[in-house]
This record gives structure tokens, C-alpha cells and sequence, in this order.
């Protein structure tokens, strides 16, 4: 990763787009990527879903799979490969999805390149200390913290351990009276009506 503590964006001419997500986000991004980055750039795409069909996404180049790069001699003959592209710029999905979640972390950290954050909505911001706003804004509303949600979740966090220390003294006081009948007979005294 590289650029994390400039603001200022290198010029980009090859980008990967790593696909962490549904098919359709790749295809619904790239006219935005072309604003962003400009049209002649070259965009190749890392993805674990079958390839393309044919012009379903037209200007990308190269397709690498992850399955054809499987154990750790794959991924550094991926990593290898990746690199003598040289990218200047990396589009990573944070969607809620699972897909290449650590792979497309690990190529961000690997890859000498500036990484572009992209979410289901096509919205985007770089990567970089100079977008931690927007960065933020981003995990507040995947994370449901805008509003009065975040003085709920708070207070949610605050009382966990009284409720956990609560249950767990409960647990412990039914299970003595239970061995405590089981080991002597002793039965709790019965209330009278």
C-alpha cells in the first residue's frame, strides 16, 4: 500500500479491481472508475467467480482467478505476477460480503499501490489519511452508528458485563441447589400458601 499519508493521488493508468462481492458491483463500478481514474486506464480484475462472458465487462483485460493460485506457492506466484504489473492503483469492495475478504486486505498491504475504496453503492474514496472522514462515515452506516443507534449501542456495550456477571451468578446459584439435592437429598424449604 502506498500513499496512505498523502491526499495527493499518483496518476493511474492500471488499476486492479479486486472483485469482493456479487458480479454485478464489478459491472455497476467500472463507468465510475473510468471518471474517476480517467477512460484510458487499463483494468485488469481479481476475482474467485468464473470469468467474464465475454463483453459483460468490456475494458478489462486480464482476469486472474484465485483458484488457479491455491497454496502458498500460488499465492506468491500471484503476488509475483501482480507486482510486475506494476499497478498504480488497486479497487478494493468493501460490500457486505465474504468474498476474498483476506486476499484483498493482503494485496492491499503487498502491493506497492494506492487502494480504492468502493462500496455496494458505487460510492468511492482513496485509501489515506486524508479521507479518514469519509472512511468513517462509510463504517458508521454499515455498522448502524448514525443517529440515536450509537447511544444505544453504547449503552449496550457499557452494560454487557453487569448482564454477564448477572447471568453468570444465576447459572452457578441453579446449578448448587440442583448438585446440593442431587448429592443429599436436601430438598428447598417449601413456601407455605
Amino acid at each position: 500500500m502506498r500513499y496512505l499519508f498523502r491526499k495527493a493521488v499518483p496518476e493511474i493508468r492500471r488499476v486492479l479491481l479486486v472483485e469482493s462481492g456479487p458480479r454485478t458491483l464489478s459491472e455497476r463500478f467500472l463507468p465510475v472508475l473510468r471518471k474517476v481514474c480517467g477512460e484510458a486506464v487499463e483494468v485488469d480484475l481479481f476475482t474467485c467467480l468464473p470469468p467474464p462472458p465475454p463483453g459483460a465487462m468490456p475494458g478489462v483485460h486480464n482476469v486472474y482467478r484465485s483458484q488457479d493460485y491455491l497454496g502458498r506457492p500460488g499465492r506468491l506466484l500471484l503476488l509475483k505476477t501482480l507486482r510486475a504489473n506494476g499497478y498504480q492503483g488497486m479497487v478494493m469492495f468493501c460490500a457486505d460480503s465474504p468474498l476474498l475478504f483476506r486476499s484483498k486486505w493482503a494485496l492491499a498491504l503487498r502491493l506497492p499501490v494506492k487502494v480504492l475504496i468502493a462500496n455496494e453503492n458505487a460510492d468511492c474514496y482513496w485509501l489515506d489519511t486524508g479521507h479518514w472522514c469519509s472512511a468513517r462515515s462509510m463504517l458508521a452506516g454499515r455498522y448502524g452508528l448514525r443517529g440515536l443507534a450509537s447511544f444505544r449501542i453504547l449503552g449496550q456495550v457499557l452494560l454487557f458485563p453487569f448482564v454477564l456477571v448477572w447471568l453468570l451468578l444465576y447459572a452457578l446459584v441453579v446449578h448448587a441447589r440442583r448438585g446440593l439435592r442431587l448429592l443429599f437429598g436436601w430438598q428447598p424449604s417449601s413456601r407455605a400458601s
